[in-house]
Formats: C-alpha cells, structure tokens, sequence
C-alpha cells in the first residue's frame, strides 16, 4: 500500500477504494485494519472524504521498500515497536502485516493449466458413461429441476421491466452477485439482479422487514456490463431513503455507486458484504 501511495500522483488514486482494488484488498474487514495500522503508525494520514496520503515518515519508508523489494511483486511485512510512557510505565505496541504491493499469481494459473483439452484413453467417455450407469438411483421419481433463486425466503419475486410496446415483462438474467449478511453468519446469502430494489415494503423484491430503520423503498440495484472489461458489474442507487445508503463508510448520495466484491454495504442497521460469482 505505502509503494502504491509514493507513486500516485492524483488524488483519486488515493481513494480509499482505488487503493483497496490497487492492493487487492477484498476483505473489508482487513482493509480497514490495514489501514489503520498504518494511521496508528504515522505513515498515512485520513485527508477526508476518502482520501488517504502518506505522511512525511511514510514517504521515507515507502522509498525504503522500493529500494529494498528486489521484485516489485512482493509482500512485506512490517513491524513497528512504538514506546508509549504511561506514568512510570512503558507500553511497547506492536503494529503487524501491513500488506504493500501483492504477488502474483500468474505463473501459478498458468502451471495449473492442462497440457490439452482432451480426455486421456483410460478416462474417455466410454469409460465415463459405464461408470454413471453402474450408479444406483436412489429415487423413483426426481424433481424437474433445482430450486430457482426467486424462491428465496427474501426475494419477493423478480423486478418488472417495460418491452417497447409498454408491456410489464420479468426479467431473465442469471445471478452474478449475492449479498451475505455480515451480522448473521447462518443466513442464506440474497441473490441480486438488475433492477431490484431492497426495502421494508412488500413490493420490494428484496425485503429485509426486521430492520424498523429501513425504508419501504430504501435503494435499488442494476447490473451494467462494463465497456473496458464487458463484466457484468453492479451498482446501487439510494432511494431518498430516511438513514441513507452506505458503501464502505461513504454515503451514495447522487446517482449510482459501483459495488465490488467484498464491499460493505450499509442500510439502516444492517450490513451487507457484496459477493461475487466468478463465472
């Protein structure tokens, strides 16, 4: 992160969230430790508004890494013993893994590659489809298929889109992103289409009615395919909500925000982390 920092020029690439994707910093809970170690530290400073600039000692340390890395794809740990005088007392704190520019990966993925894509003689289909058969059924009759998302226990059904004669239609879209719900480990992850919107109200598409500071139409989701990459990628809007709508600690204010995987996303009492399905 302190590398990342020394050569950014602008400042929105040192946006909390531009820094987080720059350092692969998914987790959120591991970003913000990250980044308050080093505030605790001395080598960054919050400038406000999301904002984060190294300080003058993490300029230095910064350049220290750089000259130090024989690789730029490193991981460095860093330890700094700071000495608090408490009275008579002294408190030595420890600072720990403070995650600078990540590794990669490539050679790994490339190694894991097969050398062709067709099956060898002792496993062909052949052989596949003798072993399927000499599997036992174990029910006379099986269901027509698996269970679609829409019936969720959350989910009340699909988002209505309009055709160019004026026709409500549903939508059919597969799922590419899921919201867990950070407080309760055991729920059932949300799963998340363009066009929903998430509320107290029964015609929202998605409910969460046990937060009494939720809105009735609290905020609204759409999936929009990005023109550099052609992912699929997901945004939300507040919905002039009472206690407004939150991402990573920033409030989405006019227009949409962009969601990526494992950001928190805030409405009335409830936090959602954003998952996303990587196919």
């Amino acid at each position: 992160m302190l590398t990342y920092l020394v050569g950014t020029k602008t400042a929105i690439g040192r946006h909390k969230r531009n820094i987080q994707d720059a350092c692969h910093l998914t987790d959120g809970r591991r970003a913000n430790r990250a980044f308050t170690d080093l505030i605790d530290a001395g080598l960054v400073v919050n400038s406000g508004e999301g904002i984060f600039d190294l300080t003058q000692n993490g300029i230095t340390m910064a350049q220290k890494l750089e000259k130090d890395n024989a690789t730029p794809q490193s991981v460095t740990n860093i330890t700094n013993n700071i000495e608090k005088i408490d009275g008579n007392s002294t408190v030595s704190v420890v600072g720990v893994d403070i995650l600078t520019t990540p590794p990669s990966y490539k050679h790994m993925v490339e190694a894991s590659k097969p050398a062709t894509g067709k099956l060898t003689s002792s496993r062909s289909r052949t052989h596949v489809a003798k072993e399927e058969s000499d599997i036992e059924r174990t029910l006379d009759q099986t269901p027509s298929s698996l269970p679609s998302f829409k019936e969720h226990p959350l989910r009340n059904g699909l988002p209505e889109v309009r055709s160019s004669k004026g026709v409500k239609q549903g939508r059919n879209t597969s799922i590419r992103y899921m919201l867990a719900i950070d407080t309760q480990k055991d729920a059932l992850p949300i799963p998340v289409v363009s066009g929903d919107t998430l509320g107290r109200s029964k015609k929202a598409t998605i409910m969460l009615r046990q937060d009494e500071f939720i809105s009735n139409r609290h905020c609204r989701f759409e999936v929009l395919r990005d023109k550099a990459t052609h992912r699929p990628t997901l945004f939300v809007e507040d919905l002039s909500s009472r206690n407004g709508t939150y991402v990573d600690d920033l409030e989405v204010l006019d227009g949409k925000m962009q969601l990526y995987h494992g950001s928190r996303l805030q409405v009335g009492n409830t936090v959602l982390i954003v998952v996303e399905i990587p196919y």
